[in-house]
């Protein structure tokens, strides 16, 4: 006699869209061929703190509502592909940068419809650039042709790993809601980042700088409201990072709250 496949947990979590990158790839044979991706970190760690990931890749404009319906909260991961400067008013620095304007197409509207409804959002390292674009910043194109004395790029040599270790520290506003947030006031993280944030977007607060001045970490102005950008990974190493760990309890904690809202009253 077979075993009967085992039940999955029936009860409703909340389920999260990840935003879709779009890449071009080998195949097997070695040729290259477009593919729509998730950030699998972004995916493990929603995951592993109880949430359930989704992804709904060239959402058409006048779709996004409805899809924005059936989540409780929107992840924007990084990708190796860059913002595309148009959406602030510039061209490219210079010839060969990854875009990948299929995912602004749907990342931008879906960011200022977020916050229009209060879903719950977060994003991280280029999800933070669609961040403070969409709401009309702007961005540093290079930041290794700035130089200057902080390290915010990987060294291609190094394995996975050491790329995504903690590089730099920030220091956190005093007195903002990171630190509330964290329970202190300066910590270390990630840092493998072609661009960065020029100009903050009207609406956005600063939560953290590199020693260079550069932001690190803002939020949507209304705290009611969990909407936050960071320059680095809290979803990488989060059950290390005691910091990273509250920041994504923090998101998952929002999603649940959108999730208990929904419910019909008893």
């Amino acid at each position: 006699m077979t075993q009967a496949p085992q039940t999955l947990d029936a009860q409703r979590v909340p389920c999260v869209w990840v935003v879709a990158s779009h890449r071009e790839l080998g195949n097997e044979h070695g040729h290259p061929q477009p593919y729509t991706v998730m950030d699998e970190v972004g995916t493990r760690t929603l995951i592993n703190r109880g949430l359930q990931p989704v992804c709904f890749p060239r959402v058409p404009a006048g779709r996004l509502p409805l899809m924005l319906d059936r989540v409780q909260g929107v992840l924007l991961g990084g990708s190796a592909t860059n913002v595309h400067p148009s959406h602030y008013a510039e061209e490219p620095l210079r010839e060969g940068m990854d875009f990948d304007q299929a995912r602004e197409a749907v990342t931008l509207p879906l960011i200022r419809l977020c916050i229009e409804r209060g879903v719950p959002l977060i994003a991280f390292c280029r999800g933070s650039h669609e961040f403070n674009v969409a709401l009309g910043g702007s961005l540093h194109q290079d930041l290794q042709a700035l130089g200057g004395p902080v390290v915010h790029w990987e060294d291609p040599q190094e394995p996975l790993a050491e790329q995504y270790a903690e590089r730099h520290e920030v220091s956190l506003a005093p007195g903002g809601e990171l630190e509330r947030l964290t329970g202190c006031s300066r910590f270390a993280v990630s840092s493998l980042h072609s661009q960065g944030v020029k100009r903050l977007a009207p609406g956005l607060v600063a939560e953290a700088h590199a020693d260079d001045g550069l932001v690190e970490a803002f939020r949507w102005h209304d705290a009611r409201q969990f909407a936050w950008g960071f320059q680095f990974h809290p979803e990488w190493g989060h059950q290390q990072h005691p910091r990273y760990g509250k920041i994504m309890e923090a998101f998952v904690e929002a999603c649940w709250e959108r999730l208990r809202a929904e419910a019909p009253a008893q």
